[in-house]
């Protein structure tokens, strides 16, 4: 590739940046790295190892030993097993905090992080400015610390908002689909777990949720998910 644009997208739980980063990461031809999974694949190790999530030692030598890929677009393997539907239940949203919340994994993960960004996948073509013919490679990463901890020189920031009901409604919505919705799960239910997780990543010592200082508010509440892609594709497009 003759020229890296990395993006960074970061806001708090279900304010749909995975899917949104997802489809823009497909549109572009870039690769999709999926920070909130990883998070999520060390989360559901521990559980099936029996380790309590919150054993901060434990967990940090878990991690050491844990691979994690991406090997095609939406999909996650844990040490060589495809995860994506396991890591996505309610029961992980409500041990993942103690990981998330653990410097050791958050450090270990950000290595990881910013070497997958750094490749250059055969599998990520990327695409051609008409204008000038520049061949452009990248990535495309969500998370809540992108912007601000694991990318802070990214070429373009995005930071996402939407409405705290539009949100649970939302993860409901995805949970049904998938038939990961635990027995009684409500819309107040997932609501309440989603304040906690805002609070939770919003008040943490280590990388805690904020928006970088140079990236762009994006409000999604209103707005459908190819109107997402479409808004921070324009962005990109600005920015070359």
């Amino acid at each position: 590739m003759s020229r890296l644009f990395r993006i960074a997208i970061d806001g708090p739980a279900a304010s749909g940046k995975s899917t949104t980063a997802k489809l823009l990461a497909k549109k572009l031809g870039f690769g999709y790295i999926d920070s909130g999974a990883m998070y999520r694949a060390v989360t559901l190790k521990c559980l099936e190892k029996g380790v309590q999530v919150t054993d901060t030692q434990r967990v940090e030598e878990i991690v050491h030993h844990t691979n994690i890929r991406f090997p095609s677009l939406g999909h996650v393997e844990l040490d060589g097993h495809d995860v994506s539907t396991a890591i996505r239940t309610s029961r992980i949203v409500q041990n993942i905090n103690p990981i998330a919340s653990n410097p050791g994994v958050r450090a270990t993960l950000a290595d990881q992080q910013r070497s997958l960004a750094r490749a250059q996948d055969p599998a990520w073509p990327g695409f051609t400015m008409a204008s000038t013919q520049e061949k452009i490679g990248g990535v495309v990463m969500d998370g809540r610390d992108i912007g601000t901890v694991i990318l802070p020189d990214a070429e373009l920031k995005v930071y996402i908002v939407a409405d705290a009901r539009v949100r649970a409604q939302r993860r409901f919505d995805e949970l049904k689909r998938k038939n990961a919705l635990a027995q009684g799960e409500t819309v107040e239910a997932i609501a309440q777990d989603l304040e906690s997780r805002d609070k939770a990543d919003r008040t943490r010592k280590a990388s805690p949720l904020k928006k970088a200082e140079d990236a762009v508010e994006l409000d999604t509440s209103h707005k459908t998910i190819d109107e997402q892609v479409e808004a921070i594709e324009k962005m990109v497009y600005d920015r070359l």
